[in-house]
């Protein structure tokens, strides 16, 4: 692991506890599982939401509601003060290097020589816009402030995507020898991962994953489902995630609404790994993304994703070998024909397989938590060069 071979003190800076997989879905969790697995001894240090942070919070949301523009209280000057300041330095003094994933807040006010690896899925310069709309103007100077003085801070900066990378370099000018792209992986147990084999008997399932209904393309969804049964390919579309689905839609002949499911609950974990065995791909027309989840947890299940080429996600979906990418602004036609044209040539079965491969090259953790490793062991090691 480094030059001493002793164990590494690695200290994680998160406001949520990354030994309770429930928190943030589950992503801090299976972060700090794959860096245990490699070696590394993991220290939580807790960024804490105190009642006065709480209280500020709550006051900016409250005038959030009488402003023409809004105001991240997490991306604020006094925000990310509050949390930051909360950081627990007898800890710290414990750890050989330290760790912060998408936690730009968390550091803000944090003053160290230890070493310090940054890990985000966006910047902020990017999000603007994108994610996060309607902002002011003082807002956007506080939350790139609090972002340019993580990048500046990091030994490393680690990014799940080359759309996130490219940003660090071109809004925050991070050297690039110091940047490393490493994908996500997929939030679920490799034991319920099984080999399968693509069955289609007339019907095809399609699988649609995602809380934020409006965001993650939902009713493009609906559109591809009711193209394809339109057009002789009689299809079911599985919604899962959204809450307080709009009744109109949950009462529609092809789609079988299924709603939240929560991984922690093993009858609702099941259900979900159960619905993912039955479907043959996956839609997911997003029109925002940075590093979604779902799509390693489909290439896991060996189901071809259909989705937008917009943000990180050409990372994720590889043109034609776990799926297909359309142009922002295609519709449900565009999609239903190029679902159609994958299913009738072949392409479909044969990117199940593919997804599979894809997801043991790179969308997992265990490839995630081993080239952590070597940015990690570089960094105690005082000998950091890039990895991608």
């Amino acid at each position: 692991m480094n030059k001493t071979n002793r164990v590494i003190n690695l200290g994680l800076i998160q406001w949520s506890d990354p030994f309770d997989r429930k928190a943030m879905s589950g992503t801090p969790y299976k972060m700090a599982e794959a860096l245990r697995a490699v070696g590394f001894n993991v220290v939580w240090v807790p960024a804490k939401k105190t009642l006065a942070l709480r209280m500020y919070t709550k006051a900016v949301n409250l005038l959030n509601k009488f402003s023409r523009k809004q105001t991240k209280p997490s991306h604020t000057k006094i925000g990310a003060s509050l949390l930051s300041g909360t950081l627990d330095r007898t800890i710290i003094d414990t750890c050989d290097v330290l760790f912060a994933p998408m936690a730009s807040e968390c550091i803000f006010r944090l003053r160290t020589d230890k070493p310090l690896i940054y890990l985000s899925d966006a910047t902020f310069a990017i999000m603007v816009d994108y994610y996060f709309h309607n902002l002011s103007k003082r807002t956007v100077r506080q939350g790139n402030m609090i972002e340019r003085n993580a990048i500046d801070l990091a030994s490393e900066v680690v990014v799940s995507s080359r759309w996130a990378a490219e940003s660090v370099v071109a809004d925050y000018h991070k050297d690039p020898s110091k940047i490393h792209v490493i994908e996500f992986g997929a939030n679920i147990d490799e034991k319920d991962i099984v080999p399968r084999t693509f069955r289609y008997n007339g019907h095809l399932d399609l699988l649609f994953l995602g809380v934020d209904w409006v965001r993650k393309g939902g009713r493009i969804a609906v559109d591809i489902c009711r193209w394809l049964n339109e057009n002789g390919i009689p299809s079911t579309l599985h919604i899962v995630g959204v809450r307080n689905l709009d009744p109109a839609i949950r009462k529609l002949s092809f789609v079988d609404y299924v709603g939240f499911l929560n991984k922690n609950i093993p009858e609702e974990y099941k259900r979900l790994v159960d619905l993912t065995r039955l479907c043959h791909c996956m839609l997911l027309p997003t029109l925002a993304e940075c590093s979604a989840i779902a799509f390693c947890e489909s290439s896991a299940n060996g189901l071809p994703v259909f989705s937008h080429l917009t943000g990180g996600v050409a990372d994720y979906i590889c043109e034609g070998e776990n799926g297909h990418l359309l142009p922002l602004g295609s519709s449900g036609e565009d999609f239903g024909r190029k679902i159609m044209q994958s299913l009738e040539s072949g392409e479909l079965e044969r990117m199940s397989v593919t997804s599979r491969l894809l997801y043991r090259q790179k969308l997992n953790w265990n490839i995630w938590g081993q080239r952590m490793a070597e940015i990690i062991a570089r960094c105690v090691d005082g000998n950091s060069t890039q990895i991608f």
